[in-house]
């Protein structure tokens, strides 16, 4: 279920073996079961991003069971410690394998639904340590104390139940990210680094330029981050590294792994000053390795996308989220404006990257007709910016808007969010069911894109039987035809933004 290999095991690994510890992992990605969900084929189905083959690059499944061979990695390795690295969604995974050790072994979680549920984790009966918030100093702490046979119920960052007792420390200061040794990607399989975007299969690379994220989308929970280090007062968790230490890590992956894409680790990339970014393209012209990066509205002006094409990007998200003005700004706190945010897809269409404008629908209290705000916004968009598919809203614990969700009773608050942003809602409203939810979302490209005059038998593929069934797969099969194996020349999709009615 990940986008790529995960910067934050590759950033453990090489504290770890730096000191003289030996690590080893067992990795999930590619497993097909019960367990697991294959996302991107999800999303392929939902026409939310195009089709790819993993043959391009001689990549299958992984063979065998799970369970069977996470059993048999812990008897080859023999680890004096399991770590485990989960969000929300793939709590479920790690439960069962939790469950399924085959002798006993200290365990520590990490995290971010360890850091914003960490009772649910720590009342795991094989869970013996969790870690709030950052684990590259933390992990260390523990491994340490473990190794020299010393007291671990004090470490920062670190829960630990000691005989039934949970220690539930605070955290400790934040580290310089200049600090950190280079990420070790030697830890992960040659295919684990392989990932599709727009249609193909790159050899990718994460890249973190800057740590956690200025905004406070009551969506996200990189706002809790914000807070929890603020309100422990141990340092501020948003923070960037310094443009020489990005090219020295650069040089790192080049010289060692040859990336074909770079996946800029970063929740809103573009947040930098003019100076800042004009150094830092300076800098990446030297590598000019296609990437990929995630940006808002507000950051993006007509120059910066100029610097975007000279660094050789090749694709862009922004965020729109939703197309109603007053709502996103009271509910999602994103004050830009829909002109504001027009102007920046203006600004990025014609150009040599892709641009995408994302949306998620299923808000607390959001109605089909605000649904459809947020249809009619991406339908004025400039015609090469990729504006298909919506994401339906998680309630993920660390966001303002489960506990607006369960305070509305929405959402049981003991619910963890097991299911993916494709498989429909978990909020249980007056305005809009889940149901309804669902067949919204796997329409909206068809809404977004097609004539309005269309809209009734668009409506006809929402709902969920034989019939509602057939004619999504006809206008799934129309869309791709016309909007995925089709390309719209930019020079004519410049000027005055269209309604495609």
């Amino acid at each position: 279920m990940s986008a790529l290999a995960p910067q934050g095991i590759a950033y453990l690994s090489a504290v770890l073996r730096q000191n003289g510890f030996v690590v080893d992992i067992f990795d999930t990605t590619f497993y097909t079961s019960d367990l697991t969900s294959d996302t991107n084929n999800e999303k392929v189905y939902l026409s939310i991003v195009r089709p790819f083959n993993w043959d391009e690059k001689g990549i299958t499944p992984q063979p065998g069971d799970m369970l069977y061979d996470f059993a048999q990695k812990i008897e080859e390795f023999q680890p004096d410690l399991l770590a485990i690295s989960v969000v929300e969604s793939t709590w479920c995974i790690a439960d069962i394998m939790l469950q399924n050790l085959p002798r006993r072994i200290r365990t520590i979680v990490g995290g971010v639904f360890p850091t914003y549920a960490p009772e649910i984790v720590i009342a795991h009966p094989n869970v013996d340590y969790l870690c709030r918030g950052e684990g590259e100093l933390a992990l260390l702490s523990l491994c340490t104390a473990l190794a020299d046979g010393k007291d671990t119920t004090a470490l920062p960052n670190v829960w630990a139940k000691i005989d039934g007792t949970v220690h539930r420390n605070p955290l400790g200061s934040t580290l310089t990210l200049d600090d950190l040794p280079l990420p070790d990607w030697s830890l992960f399989e040659e295919k684990s680094l392989y990932r599709p975007m727009q249609g193909h299969v790159y050899k990718t690379i994460g890249v973190e330029t800057q740590r956690g994220c200025p905004y406070k989308c009551t969506y996200c929970n990189s706002p809790a981050n914000n807070e929890l280090y603020r309100n422990q007062k141990v340092g501020a968790f948003y923070r960037k590294k310094s443009i020489a230490r990005i090219a020295q890590e650069l040089s790192r992956v080049v010289d060692m792994y040859s990336p074909e894409l770079i996946y800029f680790v970063v929740d809103t990339f573009l947040a930098m000053s003019d100076r800042e970014l004009a150094e830092f393209s300076e800098m990446y012209q030297d590598f000019k390795i296609p990437f990929w990066m995630n940006t808002r509205a507000e950051t993006m002006t007509p120059w910066r996308a100029e610097q975007l094409e000279k660094m050789n990007c090749l694709r862009v998200n922004i965020g729109i989220e939703h197309g109603n003005d007053a709502y996103r700004n009271k509910m999602l706190l994103r004050t830009v404006s829909s002109e504001r945010m027009l102007e920046a897809f203006q600004a990025c269409s014609g150009r040599s990257f892709v641009c995408v404008a994302n949306s998620i629908i299923g808000f607390p209290d959001e109605t089909r007709d605000l649904v459809f705000d947020t249809i009619e916004f991406n339908r004025r968009l400039p015609r090469d910016i990729e504006a298909s598919g919506a994401f339906i809203f998680t309630p993920f614990h660390g966001t303002h808007l489960r506990e607006v969700a369960v305070a509305r009773g929405y959402l049981d608050p003991a619910t963890i969010c097991a299911s993916n942003v494709t498989r429909g809602s978990l909020l249980h409203m007056p305005t809009l069911s889940p149901e309804e939810l669902l067949g919204l979302c796997r329409v909206f490209s068809f809404y977004v894109k097609m004539e309005k005059e269309r809209w009734p038998e668009i409506r006809l593929a929402e709902s969920n039987t034989a019939e509602g069934e057939r004619k999504f797969k006809e206008l799934r099969d129309e869309f791709v035809e016309r909007y995925r194996n089709s390309t719209i020349n930019p020079k004519e999709a410049t000027g005055v933004y269209t309604s495609l009615e």
